[in-house]
């Protein structure tokens, strides 16, 4: 009864363990990329500094030097999306933003586009530097980024941009 008890209890664990699965794939190794780091390259031509941050949660977001100045003819928002792991040292990630024309002393601007970029991120084997190469589209303030459908591209950019990782000394 004893042996019976016991085969049935090592069933029920097998069975729990199989169903369970192993973890997730995506979760593997991600937190090798999870940290900020600062950038500098350029956009479209444009000497920039960008702060890139790279969450556990698979939140990315990205800080551009120029995108509340004129630098770049609009203003834009932070880049907020996701990012997915596609390599052993490589991410891609996916953001949005929002750009409008800057404000003047006759006018308080408007939205004049939503955006959405690719993002592919490299780490060096110690995950302390990067390489973030960028482009993206941005369509009319009506038009969903996401399925723009036929709706024409308004404005197109891209740059590229080497950083560090910040570290708590």
């Amino acid at each position: 009864m004893k042996a019976k008890r016991l085969s049935l209890l090592l069933i029920f664990f097998s069975m729990a363990i199989i169903l369970m699965g192993k973890p997730d794939q995506s979760e593997a190794g991600k937190k090798e990329f999870v940290g900020t780091y600062f950038t500098i390259g350029d956009e479209d031509e444009t000497p920039t500094p960008v702060i890139v941050q790279i969450r556990k949660d698979g939140t990315y977001l990205t800080v551009f030097g120029i995108q509340n100045t004129t630098l770049a003819g609009i203003v834009f928002t932070d880049d907020v999306g996701i990012w997915k792991k596609t390599g052993k040292n490589k991410i891609k990630a996916q953001t949005f933003s929002i750009s409008a024309s800057p404000p003047t002393e006759s006018s308080p601007g408007e939205v004049v586009g939503n955006c959405i970029a690719d993002h592919t991120i490299t780490f060096t084997d110690n995950f302390q530097e990067i390489n973030l190469t960028v482009s993206g589209k941005c369509y009319a303030p009506d038009v969903n980024p996401v399925d723009p459908g036929d709706a024409p591209v308004t404005a197109e950019f891209s740059g590229s941009f080497q950083g560090k990782r910040l570290n708590i000394p």
